[in-house]
């Protein structure tokens, strides 16, 4: 865990948090210039298995935009390139590579053999966009769709599945049959970048729950001047997918609310046998260790990146104290311990040594 110690020293990232992202299984279609900027990011941040599908091969011309890539990469398929990419970047999480190109004929059969909590577009076709809708109404899995062109781009979240989600097909009921890939009208490389971050941002706010306010909503940028503009997605009672495939009852997601954590001072430590567990780091305890005449046994070292791996490690017929300098990893320790269902554990108020 000590790899995402950046992320989780965030107060909107603790402990459940992190394990949501690592627990979080997700399908990206397509690895060009969508999938090669938001994967490492994904990658980066814990996402416990990625799968990728894409059937295309690495060519001189994507290497503009899909850093990712070598120019001794050309000719190689783009789906296992990107995969070993991701590998080496976070040997801890699973990464599935697929060359091939999903379509009406093997999307049924691949998705009855694979579950997927989330789903990615990064693909360049409406024909691929469309499938993909519809397998994310079929399966109620949120649908984080993205799109870029030139200098403008565009992505949104899809849950057209839940009573008042709409899908892609109420934002797009007809698709323009102008519409032309970026081989044909040609694309600045930062634009894919840009639109592809922001696809793997909107999907950790999703996994984490850390925005709701940019759920069902659609941006479109204007990467020239820099001008995001916003729309509220609605269902649309004559969307052509949310009406041919059944109606989903609104998703039966309930919010376990975090048990309340119990704050002891240093007076109340010996009512009741208790092992002190700091969460801080090594060189922090150091520098401030705990000391107080009433501890009479060095407290426990578990720095909270380390906390959910060496769970082993605490007692279970104790109570368990956790501290640390200001009260914030401590509290993220005994939140999870208490949501996976411990009585004993608390926080020692730092304040109160």
């Amino acid at each position: 865990m000590n790899r995402y110690i950046r992320q989780l020293s965030l107060p909107e990232i603790d402990l459940l948090k992190q394990e949501a992202i690592n627990n979080t299984s997700l399908l990206m279609v397509g690895a060009g210039g969508l999938g090669a900027a938001a994967l490492p990011y994904l990658a980066g941040a814990g996402i416990g298995h990625i799968t990728i599908i894409d059937h295309d091969t690495i060519d001189i011309s994507n290497l503009h935009r899909q850093t990712i890539y070598k120019s001794d990469d050309a000719g190689k398929s783009k789906a296992a390139a990107c995969a070993q990419y991701l590998k080496a970047l976070n040997p801890e999480i699973k990464i599935t590579a697929h060359d091939f190109k999903l379509n009406e004929e093997n999307a049924a059969a691949f998705f009855a053999q694979n579950q997927f909590d989330i789903l990615l577009d990064g693909s360049d076709n409406f024909k691929t966009k469309d499938l993909l809708n519809t397998m994310s109404l079929r399966h109620h899995i949120p649908l984080i769709g993205a799109s870029v062109n030139q200098f403008s781009g565009q992505v949104g979240t899809f849950e057209g599945y839940k009573k008042d989600g709409a899908c892609y097909r109420c934002l797009f009921p007809e698709f323009p049959s102008d519409a032309r890939n970026c081989n044909e009208a040609g694309i600045l490389g930062t634009s894919a970048g840009i639109i592809g971050m922001l696809q793997a941002h909107i999907t950790l706010m999703k996994i984490t729950n850390c925005e709701q306010t940019i759920d069902n909503k659609f941006f479109s940028i204007d990467l020239k001047t820099l001008r995001i503009s916003s729309i509220s997605l609605k269902k649309s009672a004559h969307c052509p997918s949310c009406n041919s495939v059944q109606k989903a009852q609104q998703s039966d997601i309930t919010t376990k609310e975090t048990p309340m954590t119990t704050m002891i001072s240093i007076d109340d430590l010996n009512t009741e046998e208790t092992v002190i567990v700091d969460v801080r780091q090594p060189e922090e305890i150091a520098n401030d260790p705990v000391h107080h005449e009433v501890i009479l046994s060095p407290p426990l070292n578990i720095p909270l990146p380390e906390i959910i791996s060496r769970q082993d490690e605490l007692p279970r017929t104790k109570r368990i104290a956790f501290v640390c300098a200001g009260n914030i990893r401590s509290v993220q320790a005994a939140e999870y311990f208490a949501a996976k269902g411990m009585d004993n554990v608390c926080v020692l108020d730092k304040f109160s040594l």
